[in-house]
């Protein structure tokens, strides 16, 4: 606590004229947390306030602006999101909620099957909301400190969306001192964090949801106080000691993996979780059946059958994929040995070979539709990982081209995702920063709000919006939003007031429908604006 920046009144500190300090919450590297009562209306709050010694610098001040701009705008039911937002004394703070309950801390070694599970759903979900954002936000320290309880017993993760430079500049320490500075986020950090080329990606946050999880289920943390480096070093994953179910202890193994790309993305996450707590048989029910051993006799009397077809051979993809299919894949191609031992027993060896033929055909008939359904399945889940390994390789500055040109080739295969990133790279979308940065990064003039300046440009946006929107059933109330504007500015001399208006519409119903609250009030002010031209 800093005694010249909150004033005093008897004993009572207060903060900002308007902010009396209860009681001190929590101190980390870069900030401090305390409850406090606001004067005014006489409600809890927490007040975050980002110590420096000296204050924090200008660009600091400003990259939390902007930071704090991405967070206040979140809306998910477990996110705690900011209210207020002010300086005082060039300190920077921030007003959040108060969760009278406190943090997960509590409950690490106590947790139940039950809670670990809910656990993993509502912070999947949470992350699934803010790694599909434009840019993704990434949180970056996930813990047991960051993960609240809410008035109504979910889960909520807080502190997201301020980066590790951000926490350098507020901390004065570098980036290195920083991922060094406390144990506790260590702990949770995954193996690749601890490469030289230490870039954050998503899958970076499901491995600390793991480490989580592991920790209030065991009481001690996957790999003590030095995370994913003592996996990097070869220490193997410790298996989950307890009774707890075969489908938990995949689920944490999978979020534990030494591989980023082995590991479930978040969205895979949540829907694991959801079908644990729906469905609480499929917990403890076995992957895969036996396979029924024959004697050298019964081997021997069947040596002459139609083998069974061939296998697909394996292929890349994150186990939780597989997992998701594995009652496709694994069901037995070869016709049923119980029932041509009836065919021999019944009929006669002339029949047999005639009977047989006809009962392989059909049998291979119908194994080539089984393959091509698991083929189709298996397709799906690789251009599925080669979407979320573009998304990572936009997020680093130096592979955006390499990242556009291997998600328009998987947009050109008809991949729904690849066409949105594609359009949404192309289009206008105005004071984007993300999209004027992959627009820069790319070679791409743009002009006032980064509008490209090449009528090609403008052109191939018009094609890959228009194909979004085809492909998700018009849906897609994003791309429906942008493909606005071309009608809206005559961008390609197509002013069309009324087509715009259509598609802003529609925007702002599907908006409403995924309830996407802030992306619709921006939709609604554009149609109060068009309204005014019109």
């Amino acid at each position: 606590m800093h005694p010249h920046k909150a004033k005093i009144f008897g004993k009572m500190n207060i903060f900002d004229n308007r902010y009396e300090q209860e009681t001190l919450l929590g101190k980390g590297a870069f900030s401090e947390v305390w409850k406090v009562r606001d004067i005014q209306t006489g409600v809890s709050l927490a007040l975050k306030i980002y110590n420096s010694a000296n204050g924090a610098s200008v660009d600091g001040s400003e990259m939390l602006t902007h930071e704090f701009a991405l967070m206040v705008n979140v809306n998910h039911k477990n996110l705690l999101r900011p209210l207020f937002y002010a300086t005082s004394e060039n300190r920077p703070y921030l007003i959040l909620p108060y969760c009278e309950s406190g943090n997960i801390g509590k409950m690490v070694g106590k947790m139940t099957e039950d809670e670990a599970w809910r656990l993993f759903r509502d912070c999947a979900s949470a992350l699934s909301y803010l790694h599909a954002l434009h840019p993704p936000i990434l949180h970056q320290d996930i813990k047991p400190a960051n993960i609240l309880i809410g008035d109504n017993g979910e889960y909520m993760l807080t502190d997201f969306g301020v980066s590790t430079q951000l926490k350098a500049s507020l901390s004065r320490v570098s980036n290195q001192e920083l991922a060094l500075f406390s144990a506790g986020t260590v702990s949770y950090m995954a193996p690749e964090r601890f490469s030289r080329n230490n870039l954050p990606i998503m899958a970076n946050d499901i491995y600390s949801l793991g480490s989580t999880v592991y920790e209030m289920l065991s009481g001690f943390l996957p790999f003590g106080n030095d995370g994913g480096l003592l996996q990097k070093k070869g220490a193997e994953i410790p298996e989950l000691q307890g009774d707890f179910s075969p489908m938990l202890k995949k689920t944490l193994d999978l979020c534990l993996q030494a591989e980023p790309w082995d590991r479930p993305t978040a969205e895979d996450l949540e829907d694991i979780a959801n079908k644990a707590l729906t469905h609480r048989e499929l917990r403890w029910k076995e992957e895969e059946e036996p396979v029924p051993q024959q004697n050298e006799e019964s081997a021997s009397e069947t040596i002459t059958e139609q083998p069974t077809p061939l296998k697909e051979a394996p292929v890349d993809v994150p186990p939780v994929a597989l997992h998701e299919i594995e009652d496709t894949i694994g069901e037995e191609h070869a016709p049923s040995r119980k029932k041509l031992y009836g065919i021999i027993g019944a009929i006669s060896a002339v029949a047999l070979l005639i009977g047989g033929f006809f009962f392989w055909k059909s049998g291979v008939q119908e194994n080539s539709q089984q393959e091509v359904i698991n083929a189709d399945s298996l397709k799906r889940i690789v251009d599925d990982v080669e979407y979320e390994k573009c998304l990572v390789l936009f997020q680093q500055p130096d592979s955006t081209r390499e990242a556009f040109n291997r998600i328009v080739a998987l947009a050109k295969k008809g991949h729904q995702g690849a066409v949105h990133e594609v359009a949404y790279t192309y289009a206008w979308v105005a004071r984007d920063p993300e999209s004027i940065r992959r627009k820069k990064a790319l070679g791409w003039g743009v002009g006032e709000n980064g509008l490209p300046v090449s009528e090609e440009i403008n052109k191939q946006a018009v094609v890959w919006l228009d194909k979004s929107i085809q492909l998700s059933d018009s849906t897609d109330y994003q791309a429906l939003y942008w493909r606005s504007f071309y009608y809206i500015n005559e961008i390609l001399g197509e002013r069309d007031f009324e087509k715009a208006s259509q598609l802003l519409r529609k925007s702002s119903l599907e908006a409403n429908k995924s309830q996407d609250y802030v992306f619709k009030n921006k939709i609604d002010d554009t149609i109060h604006q068009l309204e005014k031209i019109k």
